[in-house]
């Protein structure tokens, strides 16, 4: 259905969800890397609550030692929260299958057709990335290969939860949640045209909150159900990602004005810190992941359209995002054993080679899924 143009206009590739993917994807390579390097060297979580505690019992015993103490606590603020931002993929993993469909005025060939370049799009680079944990060097590997690698490499990596859902690689974890996404995404695409966004909101914020409330409260199942071995607990932000993806197709100018102004900035920021205090061993974790994900997206948003004043690093992050797909796929093994062998490093030396790392392997992971999308392209006729 087109409700502001005559005829369907392919969507532009827009730089700045490019730009929250990289920011985003960084960010939850140096949080595996921090995992894996703490050791207990850092309270987890260190945050308001414990940073002024924590902070007393370094024994600086100068000024300038006080500092570098206070700025080291300051990252690992920062890199133990990097896991958040999978939220923000899942929003804009609803965004953009939304802006896109929104553009080309439908569904060119039919679903059969959808679903046949998403999956073309999902698994060849996400096949390969089993091929490289098989013999790759420099890797860190804690599961044995059974019965449970044929179930990774067909997609299942949410049922059952207990056994599959951190198998291998635990990061795979998000493959599985997209795979259940794609696949209810007609169903969503055509609420969504039928009940319009309010009501499409409401409704899928329900589905989420009542979903985590059964699995969690009633249930009492394991937690990597409500994390996203279970699509329905993390459906709002998917949904959220929709409404605003086809808003700003149809409605771009005013759709930008409303995204990218103070008020929405300061909205983010609330929604954020309420989603970050939810999270207690209470009902009200029910509303963590819905509040993060739709907060952080807002914040990451604003911090992208204002890289725009140094291009450079713009650019950079856009071409990041651009391929953080292969980079999300291959960097944990690879993080994990470097971060374990930067344990003895102070914080500065660990920063830098953690960034040296990350460097090198995001530079090898764009040409190996620019050519592996390009030969499956040619093989499958994509």
């Amino acid at each position: 259905m087109q409700t502001a143009h005559t005829r369907p206009i392919p969507p532009q590739r827009l730089t700045w969800p490019d730009m929250m993917k990289g920011i985003s994807i960084l960010w939850i390579v140096f949080f595996h890397f921090f995992h894996a390097y703490n050791n207990g060297r850092f309270p987890w979580l260190l945050g308001f609550g414990n940073f002024s505690a924590w902070l007393a019992e370094q024994h600086s015993g100068s000024i300038l030692g006080t500092i570098s103490a206070a700025l080291e606590g300051i990252a690992a603020v920062v890199f133990e929260r990097g896991s958040q931002a999978v939220g923000v993929f899942i929003v804009l993993s609803g965004f953009g299958l939304a802006y896109s469909l929104a553009g080309s005025g439908g569904r060119p060939g039919g679903w059969n057709s959808w679903y046949r370049r998403r999956l073309l799009r999902l698994f060849p680079i996400y096949w390969l990335a089993h091929l490289i944990y098989l013999v790759s060097p420099f890797m860190d590997r804690q599961d044995p290969i059974d019965f449970r690698f044929v179930l990774s490499v067909l997609g299942d990596r949410f049922y059952p939860a207990e056994t599959v859902f951190y198998y291998l690689v635990p990061a795979w974890w998000f493959f599985g949640l997209l795979l259940q996404l794609y696949l209810f995404f007609p169903l969503f695409s055509r609420l969504l045209d039928k009940a319009g966004e309010v009501k499409f909101l409401i409704l899928c914020g329900v589905f989420t909150l009542l979903s985590r409330y059964l699995l969690s409260e009633v249930l009492e199942a394991n937690g990597n159900y409500a994390q996203g071995a279970f699509f329905g607990a993390r459906l709002w932000e998917f949904a959220f990602g929709m409404v605003v993806g086809r808003r700003y197709f149809l409605r771009t100018g005013e759709t930008e004005r409303r995204l990218f102004s103070w008020r929405a900035s300061g909205a983010g920021i609330v929604i954020y810190i309420l989603g970050a205090y939810s999270y207690q061993p209470t009902f009200t974790n029910i509303f963590t992941d819905m509040l993060i994900g739709t907060g952080l997206f807002i914040i990451i948003a604003h911090a992208a359209v204002r890289m725009d004043r140094w291009p450079a690093a713009a650019r950079l992050l856009s071409s990041v995002g651009v391929y953080s797909y292969s980079l999300y796929l291959l960097h944990q093994p690879y993080a994990i054993y470097f971060g374990k062998l930067l344990r003895e490093f102070e914080m500065p030396a660990y920063i830098a080679a953690s960034c040296a790392i990350t460097a090198i392997m995001t530079v090898g992971t764009m040409p190996l899924e620019k050519y592996t999308n390009r030969f499956a392209g040619r093989l499958f006729g994509g």
